[in-house]
């Protein structure tokens, strides 16, 4: 991460410089100011590859709010950090209103400084996730004297998910886990982590120093350190790439990780990988298409109790095979059109999303029990439209009805589609498929919209509620990612809806 500092004062600059210098490993300092005008003509000449600006806010020439409103609308990808005294302080809220990342209070204190640059260069990280085209590529060495950087991609559940809608799958699973304590049991590892937020609810980046004396021995250090989230109740695949190229490359390495775990994340298994392996990339199961055309001939015969038992030992073949979630997605888009086709000419199902049903079944399915019974729900329901008569299972517009005023009574509590599944008694992938052919949306997207529609009233009521309170009136316990999804779907902060005039 690169670092620019601007301070008039030599004694408090050198010290500075001093304190970052010490952190060469994480940190590049690009050089530094005394003024105003000469950080400008810096900015000039190499704004582009400035990362982090760290500026006093009483300096000649050009006042440190004077230099942050210049970079605020020349150089916005720069985090600005401002150095203050005690008696300063009201600059500094102004400098606050200016979109600055953080301040210091003067005299800067070693460990505060390095703190707010580990949080910088978190954000820096997802900075650059979202910005590939970025073109500067300043050195930021990954090898040094002390070890070498690795980046770790942490995927949870049976199936990678990125889509708005599954982001109540994993409620609360990060605060259980506390990240923190796989470093805080290694001495050597303490502050050389950053865990960075990933635009997937289901997904987190690790970003750690594995120390010089664990290099000959690298998997294995590895293998004990992940374990015991491999160990744990829940399924979660972690990729890692073996050498960080720096934090320009955070987003080419971070898809190739995903990209990983795309191709060998399995149903029921939580596992390690390694970004040099090749194992686990999909290969087309020889006997798919036998069993996909054998369950479409008695999908077109409406035999179901057979169908079914054909199905559920399909299911145990393919758990046999160990085969990567991604080798199952395609199996059952093939069944399914297979099965369409086999009875295209005497019915149709405009509503049926392949894509999107296929996926939500793996999704929900946490063991090979759930895959079948997520599957057969999905088939049932082909069946009631196929043989048209009363429904054989449910009456699904007094149920899409009953869920409906259920989500209305509960949203401000942690239900998701899961637990309403559990609540009314059907699979996940069956009332997500009815939810949305009627409604035109998943279930969590509507109790996300419950919810927020709920916030913008709290807020407007009282634009001076805290809004961690705000937050788990409406069934959030995380108000900073409660914030997240409201500028998601707002396009403005919780914060400024509630500032906004004629709202």
């Amino acid at each position: 991460m690169n670092i620019f500092v601007v301070e008039d004062e030599p004694p408090i600059l050198r010290e500075i410089l001093s304190i970052i210098e010490s952190f060469h490993e994480d940190y590049c300092l690009l050089g530094s100011a005394v003024n105003g005008k000469d950080a400008l003509q810096f900015l000039e000449k190499r704004g582009a590859e400035i990362d982090v600006l760290i500026t006093d806010i009483q300096i000649p020439v050009l006042t440190g709010l004077e230099l942050i409103s210049h970079i605020r609308d020349s150089y916005p990808h720069i985090l600005c950090i401002i150095l203050t005294g005690y008696s300063d302080f009201n600059y500094a809220r102004q400098a606050l209103r200016y979109g600055v990342f953080d301040y210091l209070l003067k005299p800067v204190d070693e460990e505060e400084l390095h703190g707010k640059l580990r949080e910088a260069y978190a954000r820096k990280c997802q900075d650059y996730m979202k910005e590939p085209s970025l073109k500067t590529v300043s050195p930021d060495p990954a090898l040094n004297h002390d070890g070498l950087y690795q980046v770790a991609l942490l995927t949870l559940g049976p199936f990678p998910v990125y889509a708005s809608k599954y982001h109540n799958l994993f409620p609360d699973f990060w605060k259980k886990i506390q990240l923190e304590e796989l470093f805080c049991r290694n001495p050597s590892l303490k502050d050389r982590y950053w865990i960075i937020d990933s635009s997937s609810p289901s997904e987190k980046i690790l970003l750690f120093l594995l120390p010089e004396e664990h290099l000959q021995q690298r998997d294995t250090f590895l293998a004990d350190l992940m374990a015991p989230l491999l160990d744990g109740p829940e399924q979660i695949t972690i990729a890692i790439e073996p050498q960080f190229p720096g934090i320009r490359k955070i987003h080419s390495t971070v898809l190739r990780l995903r990209s990983q775990i795309n191709r060998c994340v399995r149903i029921q298994k939580s596992q390690l990988l390694f970004l040099r392996d090749t194992d686990g990339g999909t290969s087309e199961f020889a006997q798919a298409r036998s069993w996909c055309l054998r369950l479409s001939q008695l999908f077109a015969k409406k035999n179901v109790p057979v169908f079914e038992a054909e199905l559920k030992n399909c299911i145990r073949r393919l758990q046999k095979e160990d085969l990567p979630s991604a080798e199952l997605f395609h199996f059952l888009k093939e069944l399914f059109l297979y099965c369409i086709r086999a009875v295209e000419d005497i019915c149709s199902f405009p509503a049926l999303d392949i894509d999107s049903t296929a996926g939500e079944i793996l999704v929900f399915s946490d063991s090979y029990v759930a895959f079948y019974e997520n599957t057969r729900s999905i088939f049932r329901s082909l069946f009631e439209l196929m043989l048209d008569q009363e429904p054989l299972f449910h009456d699904k517009t007094d149920i899409v009805m009953k869920l409906d005023s259920y989500m209305k009574e509960n949203f401000t509590t942690s239900i998701n589609t899961q637990s309403i599944a559990k609540e009314f008694g059907f699979t996940p992938a069956y009332l997500s498929k009815i939810f949305r052919e009627y409604k035109k949306i998943s279930p969590s997207d509507y109790i996300t919209d419950l919810r927020i529609e709920r916030a913008k009233e709290l807020l407007l009521a009282n634009p001076s509620c805290k809004i961690k309170d705000i937050a788990l009136s409406v069934g959030y316990n995380d108000p900073l990612y409660f914030s997240k999804v409201f500028k998601n779907l707002t396009g403005v902060s919780p914060k400024q809806y509630a500032e906004q005039p004629n709202q």
